[in-house]
């Protein structure tokens, strides 16, 4: 029997066994590299599902993604949902050749909703960068055609310019308030001149009943004398404190002219304010016409020291006879009481020598008496106190003054009944909506392209007064005044329509006074107009008026410009002679409320409209605040068609960590049947995903 050697088989085996433990290895190495990166796929396929559940009504209408939260518990159960099919079907992992399972247990998710961080301001930006590219934006009255970074920043530099000669322009409709509102202080002075010329006419009344006064020798007379001159003393003692009280008036008056014209000073040399020659010209001149009143050395000044000296020449003069004439009647009482004495211890005997001597003496002093008084009378024969020459209006301050500084006080909320139509008030919704607390972030307070920005996506996505006449549709379907909301704060249409009015009403007065500031023809106009219109003021009241004229043509104006705006009509936001409808005699009939057949076109050059305005209120409220409001409005408008929602639960952004456990498939000693799960354990697989709308950076 022939026998063969089984060592070669033996080591064949193990050496085949070797190669295929090997080759099966690797194969192993790959499979689970592929497992590694057919998970991740898996993870970020059911992380693009889930942000594929945007609130399609969110995004219409406002082109803002988020995904309505429910529990952070059914998020998950939906992102299992998406990374099933991933897996068999029922057993829940992944078919034979990647062997793995996963459950909620293992899924930690992060999210982010709008309301957080700057992720709302993020998403707008984003949106209108893309969104302004190829479009004309209309503004001041041109339009830019945005194709690039470039023309965005050209739109920025249009509204940065246009918002820094607003804010500046605020000084000028302020002049007349920060520096020369002077009317009540010279009412006081004049209040105090009027007792001044009063008191020196009852003083010379006074003096023309001493000249005018029985000077017989009798007791009557001596104590109609003495009461004569306490008359007299009693009114120069009031002269000579009302000239005090004007003096010490006029003190103030003149520190409170130093102080403004040092605040005129201060903001002259502020980066703020810039004041341009004509202004600096007008304020100058007319603080030179204040102090010149004020000054120490001024003719008013003089004429007070003046009636000091008066007062104190008769004072002393008058002094000295009233003591002349009190001790005349003291002596003489009591002489008539001595002699009353004796006759009362003489019984019936009235005629003894002591009667007789107090009578002779009683009867010389009469004499005295009598010739004193006709000294007196005398003496103050040519003696008249001089009218102390302050000059006071001859007359009350009329109902002119009063119809003008009515016309001023529009700005505080009685212009909308004349720039609107009664018919067109009637129909603004007075609804209350209240504003969420909401705290959302801003990075973008200051004025910046991200601003501007801001803006345009304001307008763009929310309704405002008379949008339709600029041809746009607001694509939520609101009729609210929405934009007047987000600059107002106000919680109906119409407050916020009567604030934002006020605003840009505001701005057209600044721009209008200081179109008349930098006019010397208008500055002509209105001085001569004012000294016509209050010819019986004094030359301090007239030039205070004078100021209050001008602010109230420039209100007039401003009364025509917002009738213009309010029609969506352009105004020029610095007007000239032929954008200027208002004449000067015409400023009483516009208080009156006659503001028809004025000019209804379009203004040409740099001009505004109503939204132009709007954006420039816009630059001006704290962006967090308008965030705020905004985050509200939205939150009421999808309300109304979806009762359910709520935009604080927005989810903007995923983040999720998984965890499979996983099982070997070639490299077991024996090849495990895939429904057996008893090795899930063997190793694990890690992956994460991040989405965020707009932005896959992590």
């Amino acid at each position: 029997m022939k026998k063969f050697s089984g060592s070669i088989s033996i080591y064949f085996v193990f050496a085949i066994v070797l190669i295929i433990s090997v080759i099966l290895s690797v194969t192993e190495i790959a499979r689970i590299n592929c497992q590694k990166l057919y998970l991740q796929i898996a993870t970020d396929s059911a992380l693009d599902s889930m942000a594929s559940l945007y609130h399609r009504k969110l995004y219409k209408y406002y082109n803002l993604y988020g995904v309505e939260y429910r529990t952070l518990d059914m998020l998950e159960t939906e992102y299992l949902e998406y990374m099933y099919p991933y897996f068999m079907s029922e057993e829940r992992y992944i078919n034979n050749w990647y062997i793995a399972n996963i459950d909620q247990d293992n899924i930690k998710m992060t999210i982010k909703t709008l309301s957080d961080d700057y992720y709302l301001e993020k998403e707008i930006i984003n949106y209108e960068k893309y969104k302004l590219a190829g479009k004309a934006i209309k503004f001041l009255g041109k339009e830019i055609f945005i194709k690039d970074e470039d023309d965005n920043k050209k739109l920025f530099d249009e509204a940065d310019t246009l918002f820094k000669e607003v804010e500046k322009s605020n000084l000028y409709g302020e002049i007349y308030e920060r520096y020369f509102d002077f009317t009540d202080d010279i009412k006081a002075l004049e209040n105090y001149a009027r007792k001044i010329q009063d008191f020196v006419d009852k003083i010379n009344l006074t003096l023309n009943r001493i000249k005018t006064m029985s000077t017989g020798g009798s007791k009557s007379n001596a104590e109609a004398a003495l009461s004569k001159f306490e008359e007299l003393d009693s009114r120069v003692s009031n002269l000579y404190g009302n000239l005090v009280a004007f003096r010490d008036k006029m003190k103030d008056f003149r520190q409170l002219v130093t102080e403004n014209y040092q605040k005129y000073q201060h903001d002259k040399a502020s980066d703020y304010y810039e004041f341009n020659d004509e202004i600096i010209e007008f304020v100058e001149s007319e603080f030179e016409h204040f102090i010149s009143f004020v000054d120490e050395d001024s003719d008013m000044n003089k004429a007070v020291e003046v009636g000091f000296k008066n007062c104190t020449w008769l004072s002393r003069m008058a002094g000295e006879d009233y003591r002349e004439i009190r001790k005349y009647v003291s002596e003489l009482s009591y002489l008539e009481a001595e002699l009353r004495y004796e006759k009362s211890k003489k019984g019936k005997d009235k005629d003894t020598e002591e009667i007789r001597a107090l009578q002779e003496e009683i009867k010389d002093l009469l004499k005295e008496i009598s010739d004193f008084l006709k000294d007196v009378k005398e003496n103050y024969r040519d003696v008249r106190l001089d009218p102390i020459p302050i000059i006071v209006s001859s007359t009350n301050h009329s109902d002119k003054e009063s119809i003008l500084k009515k016309l001023i006080g529009f700005k505080n909320g009685l212009l909308i009944n004349l720039i609107l139509d009664s018919d067109v008030l009637s129909q603004i919704s007075s609804e209350h909506i209240n504003y969420l607390s909401f705290n959302i972030m801003s990075d973008s307070d200051a004025i910046s392209l991200e601003k501007v920005l801001f803006g345009e996506y304001e307008l763009d996505k929310f309704n405002y007064f008379n949008k339709d006449l600029n041809d746009e549709v607001t694509i939520s379907g609101s009729k609210r005044y929405e934009v007047e909301r987000l600059i107002s704060g106000r919680t109906d249409d119409l407050a916020s329509l009567k604030d934002v009015i006020n605003q840009i009403f505001l701005i057209r007065i600044a721009m209008n006074v200081l179109h008349i500031y930098k006019s010397s023809e208008k500055r002509q106009a209105a001085r001569k107009f004012t000294a016509l219109l209050f010819s019986g003021f004094s030359p301090l009241m007239v030039e205070a008026m004078f100021l209050v004229m001008i602010t109230a043509w420039g209100t007039a104006q401003a009364v025509i410009d917002m009738k213009k705006l309010m029609k969506n009509k352009r105004v020029k936001l610095m007007h000239d002679d032929d954008s200027w409808t208002v004449s000067v005699d015409s400023i009483l009939s516009v208080a009156a409320g006659n503001i028809t057949g004025k000019n209804d076109e379009d203004d040409k050059g740099i001009a505004l409209n109503y939204k132009d305005y709007l954006r420039i209120l816009l630059f001006k409220t704290r962006q967090v605040d308008v965030n705020a409001r905004m985050v509200s409005i939205i939150d009421r408008n999808i309300k109304d068609e979806q009762e359910s929602f709520d935009f604080e639960k927005m989810v903007y952004s995923f983040y999720v960590e998984n965890k499979f456990t996983c099982k070997h498939f070639f490299t077991n000693l024996v090849f495990v049947p895939a429904k057996s799960v008893e090795l899930y354990d063997q190793y694990a697989i890690r992956t994460d995903g991040y989405r965020c709308f707009y932005d896959n950076g992590k």
